[in-house]
């Protein structure tokens, strides 16, 4: 008996070593949205979009969340002078 415990430990090594390099599935790609005047946002800014957008319970609430945001950035833009391009509509070219 003596004589198959380095053989067992040999073994579990191995096998340990094997789990841990084994790769982690991974999840599946979430389809990000081109915020409309990200450029004049900042980080922070960025994530709370994103955080009400989460928060949205359906298409429509989305669509609202994203008019206010663009009403919002259009007014930043022409205060600085700028012209905001139209954001793109999905299944648009």
């Amino acid at each position: 008996m003596k004589g198959a415990a380095p053989a067992l430990f040999a073994a579990l090594l191995s096998w340990a070593a094997l789990g841990a390099s084994a790769p982690e599935p991974t999840a599946a790609p979430v389809a990000r949205e081109i915020i409309p005047g990200s450029e004049l946002m900042t980080s922070p800014e960025r994530e709370r979009y994103r955080s009400r957008m989460r928060a949205a319970r359906n298409a429509e609430e989305q669509a609202q969340v994203r008019e206010q945001h663009v009403k919002q950035i259009r007014e930043r833009a022409r205060l600085r002078g700028l012209d905001l391009a139209e954001p793109l509509k999905k299944g648009a070219p």
